[in-house]
């Protein structure tokens, strides 16, 4: 279980996030969900232990993200994706994969778990072709595969369907119900409504780096309706 207390991170004295109370439970897909600048990237940054909170804490099974020593062993298992590409340009992605396996693991030998993922998701059609020729779709699914190269148990996942074609969405769907299946702790953000409505269990909106809406996705109703509950008042004017 993953727990936020009083969470607060600030950036030149502006907020990112502010005063976030939430758990987030194993064998759930948590949706994060909110506008442009409403704390979703910093809240998700700050989970996987990349950004120091100034105040509060997360904790992964009572373990303090700060407490790197303690954290580190829940950290190996986190698949992370953020916004940006974080394989090396000038490698192939075959060969990002294997560093990732040496990183992840330390073993040098690419698991046949992880060729099942790169087959499933087509990065063996692009296996020697360098990251940086990829398109945006492919470098996407090449770095999906290599989030999830390890023992993973939980998921942190920052819009990963950007480039990302219907089919390649709809196993990045199925493959995550796998993993809610397995007991893995999910969150996820996007943008897109339709990729996230029906699919997620748990929603949290994020408005100005609070709570807006939390809950059940079904109790709290479309998420289309959500956004529309926590518009700005300017938001719909021209002119």
């Amino acid at each position: 279980m993953i727990k936020c207390e009083n969470l607060t991170k600030t950036f030149g004295g502006n907020h990112g996030i502010r005063g976030i109370d939430l758990e987030f439970l194993p064998g759930v897909i948590h949706g994060i969900v909110g506008y442009n600048g409403a704390g979703k990237t910093t809240l998700l940054n700050c989970v996987e232990g990349l950004l120091v909170p100034t105040s509060g804490a997360v904790f992964h099974n009572g373990i303090r993200t700060t407490d790197e020593k303690a954290f580190l062993p829940y950290r190996r298992r986190i698949s992370f994706l953020p916004t940006y590409d974080f394989l090396y340009p000038n490698l192939t992605c075959g060969e990002n994969l294997e560093l990732a396996t040496i990183l992840r693991t330390g073993k040098n030998k690419i698991s046949a778990e992880t060729k099942k993922l790169a087959s499933y998701f087509e990065v063996d059609g692009f296996w020697d072709k360098k990251f940086r020729d990829c398109s945006t779709g492919m470098k996407k699914k090449a770095q999906i595969v290599a989030s999830l190269i390890g023992d993973v148990d939980t998921i942190v996942w920052d819009e990963p369907n950007d480039g990302i074609d219907i089919v390649s969405n709809l196993r990045i769907k199925n493959l995550l119900r796998h993993y809610r299946e397995r007991g893995a702790t999910i969150l996820l953000s996007s943008h897109v409504i339709e990729f996230m409505e029906g699919f997620v269990d748990r929603c949290v909106l994020l408005n100005e780096g609070a709570v807006a809406e939390n809950g059940d996705l079904p109790a709290l109703g479309s998420l289309e309706k959500l956004f529309l509950k926590n518009l700005p008042p300017d938001a719909a004017a021209f002119g």
